[in-house]
């Protein structure tokens, strides 16, 4: 079953609520990272694979070549808006989500991935794009886990609160 982007529930609409002070008018993308094999650490990838059925131009996740990815919207002539979807040590119930601002991201943030996300979003910055990240709370990241249910609720209410944000940006 699908909820309809008129009637969202608390923590879609509170998210979307969030993403549009940020995100202004501007065009949405969505850059999932994380590792699918290690459970929980695959929520960002999952969110952008369930967007990507429905976005395929405005989705897409690490297996894509973030880094490439990241060059190719900086250089587009659009206003955009990126976020980032990854889990995040928040120090916070498994399933939490949290909406970080890219000014809030340290430069020397401690990360499992070939690029930090700060890295990312000063290249964003510099090419007049701004960008967020939506963290989502791990509860376990072990070699070949499966996504535990409160993370991937998670991962739904993100993936639904950013489809009906994008739905309504759409060319």
């Amino acid at each position: 079953m699908h909820k309809l982007c008129d009637a969202p529930g608390e923590v879609e609409e509170n998210l979307s609520a969030e993403l549009v002070k940020l995100a202004g008018a501007r065009m949405i993308y969505v850059l999932g990272i994380g590792n699918k094999d290690r459970g929980d650490d695959g929520a960002g990838i999952v969110v952008a694979e369930v967007l990507r059925k429905t976005f395929p131009s405005y989705s897409f996740s690490e297996h894509d070549g973030l880094e490439g990815v990241v060059l190719d919207i900086s250089e587009k002539d659009e206003d955009a808006f990126i976020v980032f979807v990854d889990a995040a040590d928040l120090g916070e119930e498994p399933g939490s989500i949290k909406l970080v601002k890219a000014d809030d991201i340290s430069a020397t943030e401690i990360t499992t991935h070939r690029v930090t996300v700060a890295l990312l979003a000063a290249l964003l910055e510099r090419s007049g794009k701004r960008s967020a990240v939506i963290c989502i709370q791990p509860g376990q990241i072990e070699f070949q886990a499966e996504m535990t249910d409160s993370v991937r609720a998670s991962v739904n209410s993100v993936a639904e609160a950013l489809r009906c944000l994008m739905a309504s940006r759409a060319p």
